[in-house]
């Protein structure tokens, strides 16, 4: 929280309507199956990076994070009211009775230290039969570590989760909390200095075409189901 809450005026947590930001807005919209219709449950939201662009496109949030600081700002630049639940999503269930259609989360599971205790806690709120999806980095992907390595106010100790953003992990996680897995979908190469422009818009576009290079991907959204 103290991590989050300091670097709450860092560019890349901004809310920006960019192609990044919407290109894994699209992809969470497009395969975890949400619409307006339904009662979604973001962990981890934020100053609202990734809530804001689902707000506009007229879907149903409630917004989870651990920092009241950062719903506040949240709250601000919402485009209409929002409820907010602020806590640690291990204590989620003891902060609402309401069961969710859907639980989502970007970029915030890999900041987990007990993922099944999440998985269980998320659980609680999901109605049976419904699913819950994270967009997160993918762990086997050299680029982050490099990255990691090379910008300042990055360390391994804040982001050695990476590490655990696998199937086989990530699964195992969820079966214990008494979760289905899902497939997983993996997608996109580049990271936001380059997709923000025109041309990496396209280059992003042409490699996404060629499946035989889904092992270079960047991303993975990870799913589950909870049993009926």
């Amino acid at each position: 929280r103290r991590y989050y809450e300091m670097a709450l005026d860092k560019p890349n947590m901004q809310i920006n309507d960019t192609p990044y930001v919407n290109r894994h807005v699209e992809r969470m919209v497009r395969h975890a199956g949400l619409g307006p219709h339904q009662r979604i449950l973001e962990v981890g939201a934020g100053l609202g990076k990734f809530s804001v662009p689902l707000l506009r496109r007229g879907l149903n949030l409630v917004c989870n994070d651990l920092s009241p600081v950062q719903l506040e700002r949240l709250r601000a630049a919402a485009p209409q009211p929002v409820p907010m639940i602020a806590c640690d999503v291990i204590d989620i269930a003891t902060h609402t009775d309401e069961k969710f259609d859907h639980v989502i989360g970007f970029f915030t599971l890999h900041h987990m230290t007990d993922l099944e205790s999440v998985f269980a806690a998320t659980r609680c709120v999901l109605r049976p039969g419904a699913e819950l999806s994270f967009c997160e980095p993918m762990g086997r992907n050299p680029l982050y570590y490099i990255q990691i390595a090379l910008t300042p106010g990055m360390s391994m100790s804040a982001e050695r989760g990476i590490v655990n953003m696998s199937d086989r992990i990530v699964h195992a996680a969820m079966r214990h909390a008494g979760l289905v897995p899902l497939p997983s979908v993996s997608y996109g190469f580049a990271p936001p200095f380059v997709v923000n422009r025109a041309w990496g818009s396209k280059l992003e576009d042409a490699l996404n075409r060629r499946s035989w290079l889904s092992w270079a991907h960047a991303f993975v959204l990870f799913r589950a189901r909870n049993p009926r």
